[in-house]
């Protein structure tokens, strides 16, 4: 491993996205895991294939940190991409934990496993961002609000750039649009 953590990660970013996915959301995912390495930012995501694979892949061209929450235990199931594996003991629930992992959830494509970790992320007041530009739940949820427990709504990019941009202002300001845990009565 070839990384320095001592002051360097401005945040982690827990990605969640599709386990099979085509080559140009892959293309997508490893530029956005390359730029989230340029600026300093650790990714946390399932840690299995699809975007899972190709966040963590750009990452690590860039000589970032990538941490793999593994379902059922079997840390020997994490992509070749991951430093940090941590197995978990159960499989969807993991989703929580993907998510609660973050600072700022970035959702790219999905299908019903994703929209589980968009609707946790939600409930749990992360700040999402959603590529919009690619198939799947990141594109039918970009620029929504799930409910009205929250201010804000599911930030749509479209492009790696934008995607980075959006993660950027959310990182650097206090994210005030929010209602507490507590007002949520969860």
């Amino acid at each position: 491993m070839d990384f320095n953590l001592m002051g360097a990660i401005k945040g982690i970013v827990s990605v969640i996205g599709a386990s099979d996915i085509n080559k140009e959301i892959e293309g997508k995912t490893i530029e956005i895991g390359k730029l989230l390495a340029k600026n300093n930012y650790a990714v946390a995501c399932g840690g299995l294939s699809g975007v899972m694979e190709a966040i963590c892949k750009g990452v690590k061209q860039e000589n970032g940190f990538t941490i793999g929450i593994i379902p059922f235990g079997e840390k020997n199931k994490a992509n070749e991409y991951v430093d940090l594996v941590i197995p978990c003991p159960f499989s969807q629930a993991r989703n929580i934990v993907v998510v609660l992992t973050g600072d700022v959830c970035l959702a790219i494509s999905g299908k019903a496993g994703t929209l589980s970790e968009i609707c946790f992320a939600w409930i749990y007041q992360k700040p999402i961002v959603a590529l919009s530009s690619v198939t799947g739940w990141s594109s039918k949820i970009a620029n929504q609000k799930l409910d009205d427990r929250r201010n804000d709504m599911i930030y749509g990019v479209e492009t790696p750039q934008g995607a980075i941009e959006k993660i950027k202002e959310l990182m650097n300001k206090k994210h005030k649009n929010l209602k507490t845990y507590k007002e949520n009565n969860l």
